[in-house]
């Protein structure tokens, strides 16, 4: 009977956590001018399991941690009952001359386009603290993200048809990532427990093939 409900505890903690992080991407291009948008929440009850408060994550989004990025971006915390996180939107025109502006944009090279994947770039402090620790920890927290996922929405205004998308491989072998037609955008769905395989693959650029 105890270890049935020890089987019972664990499974209604994994199913809880199965959303525990949630990212969002978007990219369209509408009047001459790329609309992008991101989004970042982490479960509360993911806190709750490790004794911290959430209201925590706030102290990220100071003005000191926000001086790095466009004057242009809009910012608006995330705190429902369920979650607590960030929303950036941002307009960037594609003849802007500003450095931090450039690198959130597409670009393109024959039938590729390398898309900025933020969540991945190295100084990501989110993905880092998943990171971070001892074995066991992090063995747990790849337990507790296995059905976490993160998705990046292209518009068809941005690329008409795509064949497939990947992250390049050190080695030479990439990973390919699931791609979805929504009917005016592609989603393409990155499992977010790939993120720790720094080693193998480059994040901070997703390679998509147009057709």
């Amino acid at each position: 009977m105890k270890n049935k409900i020890t089987l019972l505890f664990l499974s209604a903690v994994c199913f809880i956590c199965m959303s525990c992080v949630d990212y969002v991407q978007t990219i369209t291009y509408q009047k001459g001018t790329y609309q992008l948008y991101y989004k970042i929440t982490l479960s509360k009850v993911l806190f709750e399991l490790a004794d911290e408060d959430p209201e925590e994550m706030f102290e990220v989004f100071d003005e000191e941690a926000l001086s790095g990025l466009p004057a242009n971006v809009y910012v608006n915390p995330v705190n429902t009952d369920l979650e607590v996180g960030a929303e950036f939107s941002v307009q960037v025109n594609p003849k802007t001359t500003d450095a931090t502006e450039k690198s959130l944009l597409p670009t393109i090279s024959g039938n590729m386009c390398y898309i900025p994947f933020l969540l991945g770039s190295d100084n990501n402090a989110i993905v880092n603290d998943f990171k971070s620790g001892d074995g066991e920890a992090e063995g747990l927290t790849k337990g507790i993200l296995s059905s976490a996922k993160c998705r990046v929405m292209i518009d068809k205004s941005v690329i008409p048809a795509i064949e497939a998308a990947y992250f390049e491989g050190y080695g030479g072998q990439h990973y390919a990532a699931a791609l979805f037609d929504y009917g005016n955008a592609y989603c393409i769905e990155i499992p977010f427990i790939i993120l720790f395989e720094t080693d193998m693959y480059r994040f901070d650029r997703i390679v998509v093939i147009k057709k």
